[in-house]
């Protein structure tokens, strides 16, 4: 027969697990309300014309022949347009700010401003919002306008950079083109440098692609 004491404590210990209990399913709960609704339901992905539109504005940066650092650095990362962080200090200098998702959030303008601003600023960000949404799709159905989050040496589990694919006619090659901020490779005027550039990346590469929703764009 077990003691008064050794009741109590075993009640003690009943109680602290539900409480612990308790609380995991309030932050689960709150886990479920905060997911898009791509998690309960099927939604429609965006439309060409938003891919277009943002692949064409992809490609306008890109003639633009943006050097890192450059002013025009700001429109991504400050303005309403891209990621609206406006409390950022000017950029003026390389590795000021890693504004790979400030680039792809300023292309894909049209999406909503809290979406560009919450999501899109870095991999972490998307790989929390996204990748246990119906957003995330198989690196060989990425297509144009799609977003492209890939490794580089550091193979974080989120991935390391974040890309615009606009050109996937290749994937079946094995790699995609893309167009992309604060990177090296081939820019507007055919010179290589750091800054808006476009290259070349293998599937290999390919850490998570992800495919806005219709609820993802301003109506």
């Amino acid at each position: 027969m077990p003691t008064k004491a050794e009741l109590q404590e075993r009640v003690d210990n009943l109680e602290a697990d539900l409480r612990r209990m308790d609380r995991a399913l309030n932050q689960a709960q709150l886990d479920l309300e905060s997911l898009p609704e791509s998690n309960k339901a099927h939604l429609t992905p965006h439309t060409s014309e938003h891919n277009r539109a943002a692949v064409a504005r992809a490609v306008e940066e890109l003639t633009r022949v943006v050097h890192d650092p450059s002013p025009r650095v700001d429109s991504y990362i400050k303005s309403a347009d891209g990621i609206g962080w406006s409390w950022e200090e000017p950029y003026t200098k390389n590795g000021q700010f890693a504004w790979c998702g400030a680039f792809a959030a300023f292309c894909h303008t049209a999406v909503k401003r809290d979406i560009r601003k919450k999501i899109f600023p870095s991999c972490y960000r998307m790989f929390r919002a996204w990748a246990n949404t119906s957003r995330k799709i198989k690196p060989e159905e990425v297509t144009k306008g799609d977003i492209v989050v890939v490794y580089t040496s550091k193979r974080s589990r989120q991935g390391d950079h974040i890309t615009l694919c606009v050109d996937a006619s290749t994937v079946g090659e094995g790699y995609i083109t893309t167009i992309e901020g604060n990177a090296f490779g081939e820019l507007g005027d055919g010179s290589r440098g750091e800054g808006v550039i476009t290259r070349q990346r293998k599937i290999e590469e390919f850490a998570h692609v992800y495919r806005l929703l219709g609820v993802d764009f301003d109506e």
